[in-house]
């Protein structure tokens, strides 16, 4: 292989918001078949299949992880949800890259105010090496966060190294 290759795999953290949907799936699964066995209403063991069903759908998208992967200049953001299913979430293309530094480096203060859109394609684990990235685009510039390895890294900084900014 003859051009630079890197890539990453990232598991997100689960947020409040996705706990709490599974808690009150699981709850109310529960709940409904409880009722309905105990009390002989028909109407909660059907909701309790409607919520197996949305169980069974809806938990294994809420399990999410981000896939980085660098070929020649070209870095593609894939979500993996449930483990199986992959879609490719966004495509840059390091001509329209502006600037690649440490989340909290100054070479990102200008972009920070300027009505960019944010993505955030990280663990939102603390402590993590979070890069962030602003490319132009047709409509507005974008400003994306992400979790690149120390390979990756290099791959970029091979590629272009007056966009990527380590410090």
């Amino acid at each position: 292989m003859d051009g630079l290759y890197a890539e990453t795999i990232v598991k997100k953290k689960a947020t409040a918001k996705e706990t709490l949907l599974k808690l009150v799936t699981y709850g109310g699964m529960i709940f409904c078949f409880i009722v309905g066995l105990f009390f002989g209403k028909m109407l909660f063991v059907f909701l309790a299949l409607v919520l197996v069903g949305l169980a069974y759908y809806l938990v294994p998208r809420l399990n999410v992880e981000w896939e980085y992967v660098f070929c020649d200049g070209q870095l593609d953001f894939d979500r993996i949800s449930g483990g199986s299913k992959r879609k490719t979430i966004l495509r840059v293309d390091f001509e329209h890259l502006v600037v690649a530094a440490p989340k909290n480096s100054h070479a990102l203060d200008g972009y920070r105010h300027n009505g960019v859109e944010v993505k955030d394609f990280t663990s939102l684990e603390e402590g993590k090496n979070v890069y962030g990235m602003v490319i132009t685009g047709s409509e507005q510039n974008q400003m994306i966060f992400f979790e690149p390895s120390e390979k990756m890294i290099a791959a970029m900084k091979q590629k272009a190294p007056r966009k990527i900014v380590e410090y």
